[in-house]
């Protein structure tokens, strides 16, 4: 009896274990560095598959659903105007479709193409925070390539919190509620309701009410984490103008609450450069240059302000440059 006894104890670990479930498997998720492209300047967009918090872009597929093709590495280029939907797929899990849209900006001699600057207040203790990035993305979907975000992280519980940074621009634009939104650094255009209506309505009045902008040319070079940017503009009115650099990073995950554990933040705010104020005539171009360090994941944005407002931005790639570039059609 007490063989027999032993015997069955010997199996109880193996038996236990039947019946039980595997761990769920980690959500797979498709991000990209652009998701509005111009084709006239050469454009890409750079996708990074993740499992979980997991990088897996080395492991995964790539499939351009909309013309049924499969990307060769990471990159896509396109050569046309259009718009295409991407799936990542890795041992049988498949991602929910990413879109890029590309659009073509016309040459030399219409109006440089304006774009709109949205900061996006932010914190991962915020529970509606991720529902203001979703009406932002909304948005960027109405107006392809006219909308630049930028999320500023607020509060020293966020890990990606920057001193005094944060605080600064809270105060200058009253934020006093999560989250919230400003167009273009107009304290005016302050709202904390998570509504694509409401933030497309401000970026359509500051764009008409700015009419054309002016023109923006980067040059960027990236040596052992430290970069050196060439930014100038050219000027379609007399002002007093400032160049600024900010130092974006995406793809930094933490817990989000309102989100996931594994939450992928993008857009995120690192540094915030200011150059000195220029006169300029209409007409006229004028520089400014700048150094400071980067990671592998992070990325350039050049304002142009006009009496404290945006009067144009662009987006660039840590080591990339960006020439003028052009609207179809005069406003």
């Amino acid at each position: 009896m007490k063989r027999l006894l032993h015997i069955l104890l010997a199996f109880l670990p193996v038996l236990s274990c039947v019946g039980q479930k595997d761990d769920p498997v980690p959500e797979l998720r498709l991000m990209a560095d652009l998701t509005a492209l111009n084709v006239t300047a050469g454009e890409s967009a750079t996708f990074t598959v993740y499992s979980g918090a997991e990088d897996v872009t080395a492991f995964a597929a790539i499939r351009n659903v909309t013309d049924g093709t499969d990307l060769e590495g990471n990159v896509f280029a396109p050569t046309e105007a259009g718009e295409w939907s991407f799936v990542a797929t890795l041992d049988g899990a498949e991602s929910e479709p990413l879109t890029v849209t590309a659009i073509e900006i016309a040459d030399e001699g219409k109006d440089f193409f304006r774009r709109s600057l949205v900061l996006d207040f932010t914190g991962t203790w915020c529970v509606n925070c991720p529902k203001m990035e979703a009406a932002i993305e909304e948005t960027m979907e109405a107006r392809p390539g006219r909308i630049v975000p930028v999320s500023v992280h607020c509060m020293s519980v966020d890990p990606m919190y920057v001193k005094p940074l944060s605080d600064d621009l809270v105060r200058k634009f009253g934020v006093k509620a999560y989250p919230s939104a400003v167009v273009d650094l107009d304290p005016e255009s302050l709202i904390t309701a998570q509504s694509p209506e409401l933030l497309q309505s401000h970026i359509d009045r500051l764009l008409e009410a700015r009419g054309p902008a002016a023109g923006i040319r980067v040059e960027s070079t990236v040596n052992e984490g430290s970069f050196t940017l060439k930014a100038e503009m050219k000027a379609v009115r007399d002002g007093t103008y400032v160049l600024v650099v900010l130092v974006l990073e995406d793809g930094t995950v933490a817990a989000q609450t309102g989100g996931t554990t594994d939450y992928v933040h993008n857009n995120i705010l690192r540094s915030w450069t200011e150059g000195e104020s220029l006169n300029v005539k209409e007409g006229d171009t004028a520089s400014c240059d700048f150094t400071g360090t980067v990671t592998a994941k992070s990325r350039f944005v050049v304002l142009v302000l006009r009496d404290g407002l945006v009067d144009n931005v662009i987006g660039c790639a840590a080591g990339g440059s960006v020439d003028w570039q052009y609207e179809e059609e005069n406003y």
